[in-house]
């Protein structure tokens, strides 16, 4: 399998040439373009259980799509917004917003509970988890900034701009600053997170650029 993202970092695009016996699962809706020779089997992902609880608690789609080839043929994927892609190497486990996910090879794809503090996190209580040994790509709004943390080192993060962590990473939630600054300040919940692992971060806030967005839509 080959791979390759360009346009970046704004519109970014994965292109993959597949050749037999090699397959690639991408997120519903994902699908930019393909050569005829591709073919698609469409899966809940993870099985029954996962695939409803995702649509339940991410609102996402609860089906996934499966891209293989009988002989050679290339493919395209991109997420829905502008912004970046990377590639990780997993080896183990990795927790992925929902927004995030955009494909992955070699992984199983299920969903992880990460208990009542998820809720103030962008996947939820209920974020995807893939496990294995494999490639995952993951897409963000604006850029993506990986930080690498050490036995023991800490770093706070924005809840709305935590895109992925490697799994078994201890993660906190804070808030910032006093109640008068949570309501007028912009700041509202930090997410604490305890290395070793990685912890990828999205540059934008997309819940943030809505309500911007939604100041210049008349009201009917």
């Amino acid at each position: 399998m080959k791979t390759e993202i360009v346009h970046r970092p704004s519109f970014s695009l994965l292109r993959v040439e597949l050749s037999q016996g090699e397959e690639i699962t991408a997120e519903a809706g994902a699908l930019v373009y393909m050569s005829p020779e591709i073919k698609v089997r469409t899966t809940t992902g993870g099985g029954v259980f996962s695939g409803l609880l995702r649509k339940l608690t991410t609102g996402e789609s609860m089906f996934v799509n499966t891209y293989y080839t009988d002989s050679r043929g290339y493919l395209a994927l991109a997420p829905s917004y502008p912004g970046d892609i990377v590639e990780i190497d997993v080896n183990g486990g990795l927790i992925v917003a929902d927004t995030a996910y955009l494909a992955s090879t070699g992984l199983e794809l299920g969903v992880r509970f990460t208990g009542f503090r998820g809720v103030f996190m962008p996947g939820g209580m209920f974020w995807f988890h893939l496990s294995g040994i494999g490639k995952a790509w993951i897409s963000t709004y604006g850029g993506i900034d990986v930080i690498e943390l050490k036995p023991g080192e800490r770093i706070l993060v924005d809840n709305i701009h935590v895109a992925a962590f490697t799994e078994g990473m201890q993660f906190s939630l804070r808030s910032f600053g006093k109640l008068k600054s949570m309501l007028f300040g912009g700041e509202y919940i930090l997410v604490e997170f305890v290395g070793p692992g990685r912890v990828y971060v999205q540059s934008r806030n997309l819940p943030s650029f809505a309500h911007v967005l939604a100041r210049f839509i008349p009201s009917k």
